[in-house]
C-alpha cells in the first residue's frame, strides 16, 4: 500500500534459475513463488510494492532466451510478475531481440566497443522494435558499461554473483520535494534515509521467505506521472528545463541522495540518481511539449544523473540517434558509471507529434 509521502516502487528478486531457457517451468514456479513471498512479507511490515519483478541471470545466448519468449511471457501474465531474461551481446540477432520484447520479456544488451557501427546497430534494432509497437520499446535498454548492473530498476537490471538478491526502489520525488522545502538538502538526505529503511524492511522480509541472503535498495529518484523527478530538480535549481542551471540542480540532488545512501551502509544496492525517463514524468512530458527541449539536452544530463535519455521517443534517424547513443557512452565512460540508454525512435513522426505508449498515457516526440 501506499506510505505517507512515498511508495514501494518495486521488489525485484535477482536470482539464478537453472536452465530456464530449457525449462520455463522453472521461471514459473520461482514467479509465483515470489509473489507468495511479497504477500506475505507485505502483511507483516505493512508496505505492497506497486510491482512485483523476476531478474534471471543471462542465458546463454539471446537465441536461447527467445526460444522460450512466449513462455516468459504467458507467466509474466499470470503470475503478476515482471521477467526479466538478464544482459545480451550485440551479436545475436534483430528478430530475437523483437520477439523477447513483443512478448513483455524485459531485457538489456551490452555496449562494449563505442563505436559508429555498434551505436548504428543499436539505433537500428530499437527502431524495428518500436515500429512493431511503441510499448515493445519500453522493455529493451542499452547498458553502456557492458557490465551486469545489480539494480531493481528495468529494463538493466541483471545479476552480477551467483547469489540471490531481493532489492527495492521507491517513488518519492513529492516526499523529498516537501523536505527541501522544509530543510535544504539535508532534508532531502533525511527524508531518503527513512524511506530506504522502512522499503528495507519489506526488503528482508522477502529476503528471509525466499532465503535469499543478500537485501538492497536503491535510493534513486525515479518519478511516476504526478510524482515528478523534474518538478524536484527544478525546485533545487531554481530554474526550469532547459534552461542552464538545471544540471546543477541535478547534481545537487544527487549529492543529499549519497549521503542518505552512506547512512544505510552496505544494504544500498544499483544507481542511487536522479532518473528522467520522459514517458513517466508529467513535468517532464510537458517540458517537451513545450517544444524547447531536445533529446541532446537530455543526453547531456547523463553528465550528473542516471541516464539523461531515457523513455524518449524521437524522429529515427540512424546516424543522428546513433549519435545520442554515442554521446551518453561518452559520459559513461567518462564517468565510470553503468548508465544506460531506452529510445523509442520511429519514423514518419516529427517533433509535436504524440504517440501512444499503453499505460505511460501519450509521449510527445521530441526533437533530436
Amino acid at each position: 500500500m501506499e506510505l505517507p509521502g512515498f511508495s514501494v516502487r518495486m521488489v525485484t528478486y535477482l536470482t539464478i534459475v537453472k536452465g530456464w531457457w530449457e525449462s520455463p517451468q522453472a521461471v514459473e514456479r520461482a514467479a509465483f513463488r515470489l509473489a507468495e513471498a511479497v504477500d506475505r512479507a507485505s502483511e507483516t511490515s505493512g508496505l505492497r510494492p506497486d510491482s512485483v519483478r523476476l531478474t534471471l541471470q543471462s542465458a546463454p545466448s539471446l537465441r536461447e532466451a527467445a526460444g522460450v519468449a512466449e513462455d516468459l511471457g504467458q507467466i509474466a501474465e499470470d503470475s503478476g510478475v515482471y521477467v526479466n531474461a538478464g544482459l545480451y551481446s550485440l551479436a545475436d540477432s534483430m528478430a530475437e531481440a523483437a520477439s523477447l520484447a513483443r512478448e513483455g520479456v524485459y531485457f538489456s544488451l551490452a555496449m562494449t566497443d563505442l563505436t559508429w557501427r555498434e551505436a548504428e546497430a543499436l539505433a537500428t534494432l530499437m527502431n524495428r522494435v518500436a515500429e512493431e509497437d511503441p510499448v515493445n520499446a519500453t522493455r529493451l535498454a542499452v547498458n553502456l558499461a557492458g557490465e551486469p548492473v545489480e539494480t531493481p530498476y528495468y529494463p538493466l537490471s541483471s545479476l552480477s554473483t551467483p547469489e540471490s538478491m531481493v532489492a527495492v526502489g521507491l517513488t518519492y520525488p513529492n516526499r523529498l520535494a516537501a523536505a527541501f522545502r522544509a530543510g535544504g538538502l539535508k532534508g532531502i538526505a533525511s527524508a531518503a534515509a527513512e524511506a530506504g529503511i522502512a522499503a528495507l524492511s519489506l526488503a528482508k522480509g522477502v529476503a528471509r521467505e525466499l532465503g535469499a541472503r543478500r537485501v538492497g535498495v536503491d535510493l534513486s529518484v525515479s518519478p511516476w506521472m504526478k510524482e515528478s523527478t523534474l518538478g524536484l530538480v527544478e525546485l533545487v535549481a531554481g530554474v526550469r528545463l532547459p534552461e542552464p542551471g538545471i544540471a546543477w540542480g541535478i547534481r545537487r540532488v544527487n549529492e543529499a541522495v549519497r549521503e542518505a545512501a552512506l547512512r544505510l551502509g552496505g544494504d544500498v544496492v544499483g544507481f542511487n540518481s536522479v532518473q528522467l525517463p520522459v514517458a513517466e514524468d508529467l513535468k517532464l512530458k510537458a517540458r517537451v511539449s513545450e517544444g524547447d527541449t531536445t533529446a541532446r539536452d537530455l543526453a547531456r544530463l547523463a553528465g550528473v544523473c542516471l541516464a539523461g535519455l531515457d523513455m524518449a521517443a524521437v524522429p529515427y534517424e540512424p546516424r543522428r540517434v546513433a549519435g545520442l547513443i554515442l554521446e551518453v557512452g561518452a559520459y559513461a565512460r567518462a564517468k565510470g558509471a553503468p548508465l544506460g540508454v531506452r529510445l523509442i525512435p520511429l519514423e514518419d513522426v516529427e517533433p509535436g507529434d504524440r504517440v501512444a505508449l499503453g499505460r505511460f498515457g501519450e509521449l510527445p516526440v521530441m526533437p533530436v
